[in-house]
């Protein structure tokens, strides 16, 4: 019987995995196109907008909608804005996320923002966008 609990558990190892794998039909990429992401080093630009918003361009022509979960001080009159840096490599940040950033808008130093990735814009959304509000 003392054999019995590491065979079952060295079962349970190799199987469990499988059990956490895309069925059959689902690829990686269908998994992935629900679920659009960008690094934090590929923002090239940014602009506020309404009721604490802020839409970054990603490289390319990717727009994404951020939105504030408390009030983000200076977030309508922004200069800067830089995510705060976590230790490693760039930063994958995909919708549903939440991030930190800095917000520089004057002299004086702002608290980082917490700010969660609401969505990409799909090409007409981002054509849509008033000319204040594109990045």
């Amino acid at each position: 019987m003392p054999r019995l609990i590491p065979v079952l558990a060295i079962a349970a190892l190799l199987t469990g995995p499988s059990a956490c794998a895309p069925g059959a039909g689902t690829g990686v990429t269908e998994a992935g196109a629900n679920r659009a992401c960008f690094y934090e080093d590929e923002v090239t630009s940014f602009r506020p907008g309404e009721n604490q918003s802020l839409y970054v361009r990603a490289v390319g022509a990717d727009i994404f909608e951020l939105k504030a979960s408390a009030h983000c001080r200076d977030l309508d009159s922004a200069d800067a804005l830089a995510f705060t840096p976590t230790p490693g490599p760039a930063r994958r940040l995909c919708v549903g996320d939440h991030a930190q950033i800095s917000v520089s808008a004057s002299i004086s130093p702002k608290p980082p923002c917490r700010v969660e990735i609401a969505r990409r814009l799909t090409v007409e959304e981002a054509a849509a966008l008033p000319d204040r509000y594109r990045p």
